[in-house]
C-alpha cells in the first residue's frame, strides 16, 4: 500500500512541476533601451505578480492557465503580451514615455496618510544619512554613456553628417524594432575607492583602473577624474541634492510640506523588506523638485528606493528629463549606503533643425569597510589616480563590472571606437574644443589662445599674433607656452613667454621663469583679469584707457602644502612706460618723472577647505566649492634695488563663498580689503574697476566709469543673488516664458593718504593740465543697486543699475541697462 501511495504522490508532483510555467524577461525603456526597475509585472486574471529588480529584470512561475501579461509604470504606457504555452517563456518589454501630468488629489477629512509616514522617515534621517558616519570607504564601478539622440531627418542631411550617414543608418542595429536611434559618443567605465572622514568632512576618490573612449577624447587622465562615483553621489538624506549646479529639494527635506504633496500607493514587499510604496509630487510644478516613487521600509522608516523625475514643467533651461533610480541598502552600522545608482539626463533639442543629447550615469558598490578616519594629509588631492590606471585586460572589467554589459553597450563601444576615427567627426570635436578651450592640439604642442590672434584698438591698429604651448605629451613636468604679436600702428613687437617645472604633482608644486612686453591699461592690468577672459578681451578692443607699456621678468612658485592651502610666492620686476600723459614726483628728489620701474616680492596663501582640484595635464584646475568660502590672503614688498625705484607695501584680503539658500535661490559674495604702505605713483594703488560698456561684468562696478577711484586703503562687498525663478514663477506669463530674476548689491568703501594725493601733479613740467585721478570720502561709501532678469529666450540677460552716490561727479550715470549672454540650465 505505501509503495503505491509513494508512486501516487511522485506522480502528481511530477504533473505539477510540468504544469508550472515560468516566464521571465527584461523591461526597458523603449527611447533610451536602458532597463525599468521597479515596474510592475502582473499575470493578467491572477493575483500572481511582482516588481522588477534594479536592472529591469523579472521572474515569474504559475501552475495556473494564464493568457498574458502586463507591464505598467507610471509615466509610461502599460503594455500587455500574450503568453504561449510553453513551460519556460521569455517576454522582453520595451516601454514608452506617456505625457505624464501631475494630477490633483482630494482628501476627505483626517490628515493624509503618507504625511505621517514621511514625518517619521525625516525624524529619522540622522539615524540613516551615511554622512554621520566618522568613516568610510566603498569600492565603486562607475559607467557613463552620452548619446546624440532624436537624430532629426534635417539633421541626417546636413553635408557635414552626411560623410557618416552609413554610421547613421546602422544605429538601429542598436535597438530594436521599437527603440529610436541614437549616435553614441562616448562611454568609460571606472574602478575606484571611495574614502570619507567626518571630522573635519573631506572625501577622496582614487582611480584605480578607468577605460574611456569617445569623440574628441585625446587623453584620458583629465576625463577620467571626472568619471568616478565621487561626481555621480546623490543622496537624498541632504535637504538640497546638487545637480547640474542647480539645488533641488529632496522628498525628505526637514521642509518636506512646503514642497511636496504624497499619495500612499500599496504596501509591497521589496526584496526581505515590507515597504510602503509612496508617489511623490511638487506642490509647484515648476519648483526645483522631484516627481515620482519612493519605497519606506515599514518598520525602520528608512528609504529603500527611489525612482524619481525631475518633470519637464521645472524650471530649466535645454533639459527634457532628469531621471535618478537608487537602491540602498543597510551596513552594519545601520546606515544607508546607495548599493545601486542610475541617473538619465536627457538634453533638448535646441531647434528642430539639430539634436539631442542623453547622458547616462551608472554607479554601483559592492563593498563597504568602516574604518577608522584617514589622516588629513590622505585628502590632499580630491581625485588621484593610480600609475597605471590605463593599463586593463578585458578580463579584469569582466571580473570588476557588477552587471555584465549589455549587447546594445558592446555595439555602442564599437560604434564610438569606429565614428571617433572619422575625419569630418575628428575636424568638428577638434573645433569645439579650440572655440571652448582657446588651443588647439597639433602634436606635442597646442595652439593658441585664439584671442592672441588679432585684435583692433586706437594705439596698436590692427594687431596680429600667435601663439602655442607644449602640452602633456611633450612633458608631463615641463609646460613652456609663449605668445607674440605685432601692431601695425604702433609698430611694436609684444610678447610673453614662459616656462614652468612641475616639482610634486601629489602636493601641487611648481616653479616658473616668465618675461613679458605688452601693452596693458591701468586699473585693467592683464594680470589681475587673467580669470575674465571674456571682459579682458573686449577691454582691449577699441579705445585703450590709460596705456602703457609694461616690460618685465618674474620668478613664480607656489605649492600645496595640504587640501586646499596653497601656498606662493616670487619676485617681479616691471617697467611702466606710459602711453599717456603722466607725471609724478619723486619722494625724495620731487622731480618730475614719467616712467618708474618696480622690484616686488611677493607672498600669498589660498584656501578652500572643501574645494575640488583637478589636475588637467599639466594644469591645476579649480572646479569650485561646495559650502565654505575661499580664503585670499596676499602680501607685496617693493624694494628699493635691482633697479627698483620704490619702497611699498601692499596687504589683501579677500573672501569667496556660495550660499544655497534654498526655497529663495542662490547668493554668492565677494569681500576684497587691502591698504598700501608708502608713497607711491597712482598706477600702483587700488584702482576699483569700473565699466564703461554696454555688457554686464560681475569683476566691475557696472555703474563706475573706469579710472573713476583709487584707493590706499579700501573695503568691498559684491552681492548677487539668482532667485531661479522663485518670484516670477508666481506669475503666469513669466512662468511660461521662464524668466529668472536677479539682483546686486555693491559697497565700496576706500580712501588715500594725503602723501600719495600730493604725488600727483595738476602740471606737467610746461604747465598743460593733468588728469588726476577720482578718491572716495571715508565717511561716504560708493553704493550701487541692481535687479535684472536673465534666461530671456534662455540665452540673454538684462541688468538695471542704479547708482546711489558720488551722482555728483563728473559724467556719473544714476541708472544704467547691461545686458549679456550667457548659457545657463
Amino acid at each position: 500500500m505505501n509503495k503505491y501511495l509513494l508512486l501516487i504522490l511522485l506522480f502528481l508532483q511530477t504533473v505539477v512541476s510540468f504544469s508550472q510555467t515560468t516566464i521571465r524577461g527584461k523591461v526597458t525603456d523603449a527611447t533610451t533601451g536602458d532597463p525599468i526597475p521597479f515596474a510592475s509585472v502582473l499575470l493578467l486574471g491572477t493575483t500572481t505578480g511582482m516588481n522588477t529588480d534594479f536592472e529591469g529584470n523579472y521572474e515569474l512561475k504559475t501552475s495556473t492557465q494564464v493568457d498574458s501579461i502586463q507591464v505598467s509604470y507610471l509615466g509610461y504606457l502599460s503594455q500587455t503580451k500574450a503568453l504561449s504555452k510553453e513551460p519556460l517563456q521569455t517576454l522582453n518589454f520595451q516601454l514608452r514615455p506617456s505625457d505624464f501630468e501631475l494630477e490633483a488629489f482630494v482628501f476627505e477629512a483626517g490628515e493624509n496618510p503618507a504625511f505621517e509616514i514621511i514625518r517619521r522617515a525625516v525624524d529619522r534621517k540622522k539615524d540613516f544619512d551615511k554622512r554621520n558616519l566618522n568613516a568610510y570607504e566603498t569600492k565603486n564601478y562607475t559607467k557613463i554613456e552620452i548619446d546624440i539622440d532624436e537624430v532629426s531627418d534635417k539633421f541626417t542631411q546636413r553635408k557635414s553628417v552626411q560623410k557618416v550617414t552609413a554610421i547613421l543608418d546602422s544605429i538601429q542595429q542598436l535597438k530594436d524594432d521599437e527603440g529610436e536611434k541614437i549616435l553614441p559618443i562616448f562611454f568609460s567605465e571606472t574602478v575606484s575607492k571611495f574614502y570619507f572622514r567626518n571630522d573635519p568632512v573631506l572625501k577622496k576618490e582614487i582611480v584605480e583602473k578607468s577605460k574611456v573612449t569617445g569623440v574628441g577624447i585625446t587623453d584620458g587622465s583629465t576625463t577620467s577624474q571626472i568619471t568616478g562615483s565621487v561626481f555621480q553621489e546623490y543622496n537624498f538624506y541632504k535637504n538640497w541634492l546638487s545637480i547640474l549646479n542647480k539645488e533641488f529639494v529632496s522628498p525628505i527635506a526637514d521642509g518636506w510640506k512646503t514642497f511636496y504633496d504624497y499619495d500612499l500607493m500599496d504596501s509591497v514587499l521589496v526584496g526581505k523588506d515590507s515597504c510602503y510604496m509612496l508617489q511623490v509630487y511638487p506642490r509647484q510644478e515648476e519648483d526645483l523638485a522631484f516627481a515620482g516613487t519612493i519605497w519606506i521600509n515599514k518598520e525602520t522608516y528608512a528609504l529603500k528606493q527611489v525612482d524619481l523625475t525631475i518633470p519637464k514643467t521645472a524650471n530649466l533651461n535645454f533639459i527634457e528629463r532628469i531621471k535618478i533610480q537608487q537602491e540602498l541598502e543597510p551596513i552594519s552600522s545601520g546606515h544607508l549606503i546607495p548599493s545601486k545608482s542610475r541617473v538619465q539626463i536627457k538634453i533638448a533639442q535646441v531647434t528642430k533643425n539639430t539634436a539631442g543629447l542623453l547622458a547616462k550615469f551608472y554607479t554601483a558598490t559592492d563593498s563597504v569597510v568602516l574604518a577608522d578616519p584617514k589622516p588629513t594629509s590622505f585628502f590632499n588631492n580630491a581625485v588621484e589616480l593610480k600609475p597605471d590606471f590605463g593599463n586593463a585586460s578585458d578580463e579584469f572589467w569582466q571580473k570588476s563590472r557588477i552587471d555584465p554589459l549589455t549587447k546594445e553597450e558592446l555595439a555602442v563601444l564599437q560604434m564610438v571606437d569606429t565614428l571617433k576615427k572619422i575625419p569630418v567627426v575628428r575636424f568638428y570635436s577638434e573645433g569645439l574644443k579650440f572655440f571652448a578651450s582657446g588651443f588647439l592640439p597639433v602634436g606635442k604642442v597646442d595652439l593658441g589662445p585664439w584671442t592672441e590672434f588679432g585684435n583692433y584698438n586706437n594705439v596698436e591698429g590692427l594687431r596680429g599674433g600667435f601663439g602655442l604651448r607644449t602640452n602633456y605629451k611633450f612633458s608631463n613636468k615641463w609646460l613652456l607656452q609663449g605668445y607674440g604679436a605685432y601692431g601695425f600702428k604702433d609698430e611694436r613687437f609684444k610678447y610673453s613667454v614662459f616656462a614652468t617645472r612641475i616639482l610634486d604633482r601629489k602636493r601641487w608644486t611648481t616653479v616658473q621663469l616668465k618675461t613679458f612686453k605688452e601693452i596693458d591699461q591701468v586699473g585693467l592690468e592683464m594680470e589681475s583679469l587673467a580669470g575674465n577672459s571674456v571682459f579682458l578681451a573686449a577691454s582691449r578692443f577699441g579705445t585703450l584707457r590709460r596705456p602703457f607699456i609694461s616690460t618685465g621678468n618674474q620668478l613664480n612658485f607656489q605649492r600645496e602644502f595640504f587640501k586646499g592651502f596653497l601656498f606662493s610666492g616670487g619676485l617681479r620686476k616691471s617697467k611702466f612706460d606710459p602711453l599717456f600723459d603722466f607725471y609724478y614726483l619723486d619722494k625724495k628728489s620731487r622731480e618730475y618723472r614719467s616712467s618708474f620701474e618696480t622690484m616686488e616680492a611677493r607672498f600669498g596663501l589660498r584656501y578652500g577647505r572643501d574645494e575640488i582640484i583637478i589636475i588637467n595635464d599639466n594644469e591645476r584646475v579649480s572646479l569650485g566649492p561646495d559650502t565654505w568660502p575661499i580664503v585670499e590672503v596676499n602680501f607685496t614688498k617693493g624694494l628699493r634695488w635691482l633697479g627698483g625705484d620704490m619702497s611699498y607695501e601692499k596687504f589683501s584680503f579677500y573672501v569667496y563663498q556660495r550660499l544655497k539658500m534654498g526655497l529663495l535661490g542662490v547668493s554668492r559674495y565677494e569681500f576684497d580689503a587691502g591698504k598700501i604702505f608708502g608713497e607711491v605713483p597712482y598706477p600702483i594703488l587700488k584702482n576699483h574697476l569700473g565699466n564703461g560698456t554696454l555688457f554686464y561684468t560681475t569683476a566691475a562696478f557696472n555703474t563706475m566709469n573706469f579710472n573713476e577711484f583709487a584707493s590706499d586703503q579700501y573695503m568691498s562687498l559684491r552681492y548677487r543673488h539668482f532667485f531661479e525663478g522663485f518670484l516670477l514663477n508666481r506669475i503666469p506669463l513669466m512662468r511660461k516664458l521662464k524668466w529668472r530674476a536677479v539682483a546686486n548689491a555693491n559697497i565700496l568703501f576706500g580712501s588715500v593718504r594725503n602723501e600719495n594725493i600730493l604725488n600727483v601733479p595738476g602740471v606737467d613740467p610746461e604747465g598743460n593740465t593733468l588728469e588726476s585721478f577720482g578718491r572716495l570720502d571715508p565717511n561716504r561709501p560708493y553704493v550701487e543697486l541692481g535687479y535684472g532678469v536673465e534666461n530671456i529666450f534662455k540665452f540673454f540677460r538684462v541688468d538695471f543699475f542704479h547708482r546711489m552716490t558720488y551722482l555728483d561727479a563728473p559724467d556719473a550715470k544714476p541708472f544704467v541697462v547691461k545686458v549679456s549672454a550667457q548659457i545657463i540650465l
